[in-house]
């Protein structure tokens, strides 16, 4: 049992975060990163203590001066409140008492349609420069509207996204169907890249849908998607599903998402900072936006 508690301040907390603390109880790890920890709560929601500074609605950003945390266990049992996430075995504490809680609302006022189509056309050629292309490039070139679909070794994920594309073209685009659910899982990693690009679909429909062409089913595809993400996909991408489906997100996604909508243009650090967001899953949720984007902001 370590002699000394090792205290560690909490800096940032996001809100699906902070309600979780607040429902109390044990969790267990989920993994571990040179990003942070994972932890997995009694109803399987994943909550990230991370080491950076970007937020998230279920990140708990720590001081940057505890930069290497000592070794947690996989069998460790951890207990979480409102004010403070206990490893007892460890001898960790994580001090909750000066967080702040992080909730972002969504920015006001609307672009003219013509400077949206304009900041889209910028993020999309930006990626396709950038110095942060990787091997899954072409999902994003795949779903731009006149191109072919080409996603060579993920079986299955050619026919669902032509699906889901073409019903998104349609005059009254509709979320009848499991086209877009069957990409759920398909895909290595902990949030594989069929969930990113969801996830990227999801966010986009549920945050803007004042300003989008009305997509019908939308409540009910809500409903369905996140039953069929507890059956089909991990912990992890359920719970980004979850908050992406409140119109909530890591600040990396919201800085692009939302410029083509509101406020000022993402930078090309935003844009890296988003390619970045994981190892695929950066581009996965680009791709996954601008799918949207490019056939429902309107003429």
């Amino acid at each position: 049992m370590p002699q000394d508690k090792i205290i560690i301040p909490g800096v940032n907390l996001g809100q699906f975060a902070n309600g979780l603390l607040h429902r109390q109880g044990n969790a267990v790890p989920a993994g571990i990163s040179r990003r942070g920890v994972y932890l997995r709560s009694p109803d399987d929601t994943i909550l990230f203590l991370s080491l950076e500074k970007y937020r998230g609605p279920l990140t708990v950003n720590i001081d940057f001066k505890h930069a290497t945390m000592p070794e947690i266990k996989s069998s460790s049992s951890i207990f979480l409140s409102p004010t403070k996430i206990t490893f007892p075995g460890e001898g960790i504490q994580i001090n909750l008492e000066n967080a702040k809680v992080w909730n972002p609302s969504l920015p006001s006022g609307r672009l003219p349609v013509e400077i949206s189509h304009s900041r889209l056309k910028s993020a999309i050629e930006g990626t396709q420069q950038s110095k942060e292309r990787n091997k899954y490039q072409y999902l994003l070139d795949s779903v731009l509207p006149g191109n072919t679909i080409h996603i060579p070794d993920l079986l299955g994920f050619n026919h669902h996204l032509t699906e889901f594309l073409a019903s998104l073209e349609r005059s009254k685009p509709t979320l009848e169907g499991k086209e877009l659910s069957r990409l759920l899982g398909l895909g290595p990693g902990l949030s594989p890249l069929g969930d990113d690009f969801i996830l990227g679909v999801i966010l986009t429909l549920n945050r803007w849908k004042q300003v989008l062409i009305p997509v019908q089913g939308l409540k009910q595809f809500n409903r369905d998607l996140l039953k069929d993400a507890g059956n089909k996909t991990t912990a992890l991408s359920a719970s980004l599903l979850s908050c992406a489906i409140e119109g909530a997100a890591d600040e990396r996604l919201l800085a692009v998402l939302d410029s083509f909508f509101s406020g000022d243009e993402s930078s090309s650090r935003d844009l890296n900072d988003l390619l970045k967001w994981g190892s695929s899953s950066g581009i996965g949720v680009l791709a996954g936006m601008v799918s949207v984007v490019t056939r429902l902001i309107g003429k």
